[in-house]
């Protein structure tokens, strides 16, 4: 019982050292809007776009607090089309990051109709029917565990012209790990 007591007595004394590691979550969206005017001018019917994520600014913490980032869930959405033909058109939708120059790929989905979808998981911590790999998640998770600013694009690669613009949306949850400073002498 001694050796039990020294050893939590140990462990206070690191944490009050050391500082405590607390978890903070954060959401984010991107929409893309895919236009029919580009996607069907293209002799293959394909259209990416990017946006610039800074993970950083999802947190009050600094930057150098934050130890590691997790990924808890990836949503997308297709919104806002209108088959007004009533032709079935489908996608290869893929999305990748981008940093430092180098592009990796986070999910594709073949053959997906261009229509209405609603919130879609793509992956769900804990969930072991989710479209993306643990090599892909820990991919992702790698590349915002660096904490610098990175793309995300995604590419929507169609069958056949589409009727109007609309919007494909990606979502996560994610959650830091962040060192707390101590705040006393121990």
């Amino acid at each position: 019982m001694k050796k039990l007591s020294l050893l939590l007595v140990l462990l206070i004394f690191m944490a009050c050292e050391e500082g405590v590691i607390i978890t903070v979550p954060a959401s984010s969206s991107y929409s893309f809007t895919m236009p029919s005017s580009q996607i069907n001018a293209a002799d293959d019917n394909v259209f990416s776009g990017s946006q610039v994520v800074d993970i950083t600014q999802f947190f009050n913490e600094d930057a150098e607090q934050i130890e590691s980032i997790k990924l808890d869930k990836l949503t997308y959405e297709v919104s806002g089309y209108s088959n007004n033909s009533g032709n079935l058109v489908l996608m290869d939708l893929s999305i990748a990051t981008r940093l430092n120059g180098t592009t990796t790929e986070i999910l594709v989905i073949t053959g997906l109709v261009v229509e209405n979808t609603g919130e879609v998981i793509a992956f769900e911590d804990g969930n072991p029917a989710s479209a993306l790999s643990a090599a892909q998640v820990a991919s992702l998770e790698s590349i915002m565990d660096n904490l610098q600013p990175f793309d995300i694009i995604v590419t929507g690669d169609f069958t056949d012209d589409i009727d109007g613009d609309f919007d494909v949306s990606i979502s996560w949850d994610i959650t830091a790990s962040v060192a707390q400073p101590s705040t006393g002498g121990g």
